[in-house]
């Protein structure tokens, strides 16, 4: 393994003369310096110089790692997420640790999850992190800060007093229930699922408030509930047949995805019999068939607000208010105006 002594000999130099240039601290402004620091460079990367991180982390007290905490990698969406939180902090030059807390979302289980996702957190933080992002439905910012009371942490898009930057999901419905209403769709259902935070209680709350504004009342069986994977679809499917909907809202892709799926399986075809749009815009939207109609959450944005956020709380300012980032309405090809049947 190549030391700064090697390089030094190499250079010419001292350790130290090494050490202060590899680290960005010695001053360039003469230019037999700047010359002198090139060298020093090309000489560290040409010998695969790699530095001690144990002694970073002893001079710095900082590790540049950052703990990324989510419950599940079945979706797509989450695929997305952590690979911009990876890029996100790498360009603040921390890198990212993945921690999977394979917690459930299933209602009558989430005593338990959440039991389990504090566990795993409470041993996911004894890590050398500088800090955490959670992702866990089940974990809230006072549960993080009652297990690890040191570490800073904060969580991804779940409520504007809880995080830097969320997505508008109330906007979100209403925009696709704008957009269905405006096809003549007057009887339409929602799919959503059960969390501990407030992720389907905005959902269906904004569904209501849309027809509380309309001269249409709507049903309560025309709420589909369970959980948020393509399974559920599947299942909401007999549900949404047993009423007289002819469109539905599905909680997020996968929700809609298995939706179309359970459909297709009762010999109802999507736009033909049933609208459907849902709310997330990942790549499920553009392969699924038909291509679905959805509410684009601006991911790449509110994960480079959240790091941000997290940087400033370990450089000892204040985290900034939170922004509320709107959807953007994407048309696809799995609505169309009622009666084209």
């Amino acid at each position: 393994m190549t030391t700064l002594k090697d390089i030094a000999t190499a250079a010419g130099v001292s350790v130290d003369t090494v050490s202060r240039v590899l680290n960005g601290k010695a001053g360039e402004a003469w230019p037999s310096a700047v010359r002198r620091a090139e060298r020093i460079r090309e000489l560290a990367t040409q010998l695969n110089y790699a530095p001690n991180k144990a002694a970073q982390i002893m001079r710095t007290k900082r590790t540049r790692q950052i703990g990324v905490l989510v419950s599940e990698l079945y979706n797509p969406f989450t695929g997305r997420k952590v690979e911009a939180f990876a890029d996100a902090l790498a360009d603040h030059d921390y890198e990212m640790l993945l921690g999977l807390t394979r917690s459930r979302s299933h209602a009558d289980k989430n005593a338990e999850s959440s039991a389990d996702s504090a566990k795993f957190f409470a041993t996911f933080s004894r890590n050398l992190l500088d800090g955490v992002i959670n992702l866990d439905p089940l974990l809230g910012t006072e549960d993080l800060k009652r297990i690890a009371p040191r570490m800073p942490c904060v969580t991804f898009g779940r409520s504007e007093t809880e995080s830097p930057a969320v997505f508008d999901v109330r906007a979100a419905v209403i925009i696709l229930m704008e957009h269905l209403w405006s096809l003549g769709h007057r009887r339409i259902a929602i799919v959503t699922g059960l969390d501990k935070g407030d992720v389907k209680r905005v959902r269906s709350s904004a569904w209501e408030a849309f027809y509380a504004s309309r001269p249409v009342a709507a049903r309560s069986e025309w709420i589909i509930k369970g959980n948020w994977k393509a399974e559920h679809g599947r299942q909401a499917a007999r549900e949404l047949t047993d009423t007289d909907c002819t469109a539905c809202v599905a909680g997020n892709d996968l929700l809609a995805v298995g939706l179309i799926a359970g459909l297709r399986e009762l010999g109802r075809e999507v736009p033909r019999d049933y609208s459907v749009v849902s709310i997330e815009d990942s790549l499920l939207t553009e392969i699924t068939y038909p291509s679905l109609t959805s509410a684009r959450q601006p991911v790449e944005e509110l994960v480079r607000l959240t790091v941000a956020a997290l940087v400033d709380l370990l450089e000892g300012r204040p985290m900034p208010a939170c922004q509320v980032l709107p959807p953007e309405l994407i048309v696809r090809n799995s609505c169309a105006p009622t009666g084209t049947a």
